[in-house]
């Protein structure tokens, strides 16, 4: 930096004030309608103080101006997920959010003054999270980055649209990472086989069953209550225990096989004596799937014993939505016909299950021509 400019001499509504640049704007008085100065600093060089002035005199006049505060990126990030975004979204959302929020994002971008995060910082930020080991020494996936970047953007447009913190939201300039796209990899039977011997021990070991056996997702189990099983199938109509409706919003009967329904009544009775060993401590919430005192589990509660338990039986790495397609999978490959599997599976249409199973209609299309021969020679 040089020391010859003299501190506090304006040109073109720019100053040296001794450690760095700042710039100059008549802002109106919309009471008095006169204008009255104000100050904007921190740049670094005379160009970037003369950039920023452009843009401010711009906005001022198509009347979008925002003048700018000190609060960073991650005191609004606190904000936003901790007094104002946590009543909209369901509470495993929101502990998503803060998780991705603490540990990467404030990290990351958090020490920024909010009105100076420009593209380029997100861009950076992306870069980075990309050659990032994960919590298991992996890189971080691209979907999970991805996240982060929406989650970044529904923030900003808050700032923006809500509070006025923002006249741009500058995240919605940087394209987000989109996800690899991937077959899923489900589990073979055999191999669910083993996970189900490994987990049969668990007092949950139903609810993991009951995922691989009728498709649910794993959200819509939890919010499963007793007065939705019928004795021969159970009706999903939520997929969260705070009354979110399932994908589609309409509810859908999914029947059980014998064995899945005589196990449904031994659950019942692990519960049954669950909650007499509890005795008064224990919370009547009506819900199939619970702690030991009768209040409702969480999704990270499922998750996390779904990872301890396979990888204790030596299984390799499945997500627990895998079960999920472990059984749209099988279906379809026994020769279910493609509504029936989209209405069990809880789809709003049947094209997008024949989109996320597309490699089970090319192993099909694959096995046609010998299966009309086989058919044909025996005729």
């Amino acid at each position: 930096m040089s020391t010859n400019l003299k501190r506090n001499k304006v040109t073109a509504g720019i100053a040296f004030t001794g450690k760095s640049w700042s710039y100059v704007l008549r802002i109106p008085d919309l009471k008095t309608g006169k204008t009255k100065p104000k100050w904007v600093g921190g740049f670094n060089n005379k160009e970037s103080a003369l950039l920023a002035r452009d843009k401010a005199r711009v906005a001022l006049r198509q009347l979008n101006y925002v003048e700018p505060t000190g609060i960073t990126v991650g005191e609004w990030l606190t904000k936003w997920i901790t007094q104002i975004h946590v009543t909209k979204i369901a509470r495993s959302t929101h502990r998503s959010y803060l998780q991705h929020i603490n540990n990467h994002l404030i990290p990351g971008l958090g020490d920024i003054v909010l009105s100076k995060l420009m593209p380029s910082h997100i861009e950076r930020y992306y870069s980075t999270m990309l050659n990032k080991p994960g919590k298991y020494g992996n890189p971080i996936s691209r979907r999970t980055v991805g996240y982060q970047g929406a989650i970044l953007r529904n923030a900003l447009n808050y700032a923006v649209n809500t509070e006025g913190l923002l006249a741009v939201n500058q995240a919605n300039k940087v394209p987000l990472i989109t996800p690899d796209t991937e077959t899923p990899t489900p589990w073979t039977l055999d191999e669910l086989k083993t996970f189900l011997k490994e987990a049969s021990t668990h007092r949950l070991y139903f609810y993991f069953r009951l995922i691989a056996y009728t498709g649910a997702r794993r959200g819509e189990l939890l919010a499963l209550k007793w007065a939705d099983f019928d004795g021969k199938r159970i009706a999903i109509t939520k997929s969260g225990t705070k009354t979110k409706k399932t994908k589609g919003g309409t509810k859908r009967d999914v029947s059980l096989d014998p064995v899945t329904i005589e196990q449904f009544t031994a659950h019942r009775k692990r519960q049954i004596g669950e909650r007499l060993s509890m005795g008064s401590s224990w919370t009547e919430t009506g819900y199939v799937f619970v702690k030991e005192d009768g209040t409702p589990l969480e999704e990270g509660t499922v998750t996390h014993l779904f990872i301890k338990l396979h990888k204790r039986a030596g299984l390799r790495h499945n997500r627990l939505h895998d079960l999920r397609h472990l059984h749209a999978t099988e279906l379809l490959r026994l020769g279910e016909p493609l509504h029936v599997v989209s209405k069990r599976l809880g789809h709003a249409d049947p094209a997008i299950t024949a989109t996320v199973y597309a490699h089970v209609s090319d192993e099909q299309a694959d096995n046609a021509g010998n299966t009309f021969a086989q058919r044909a020679d025996l005729a």
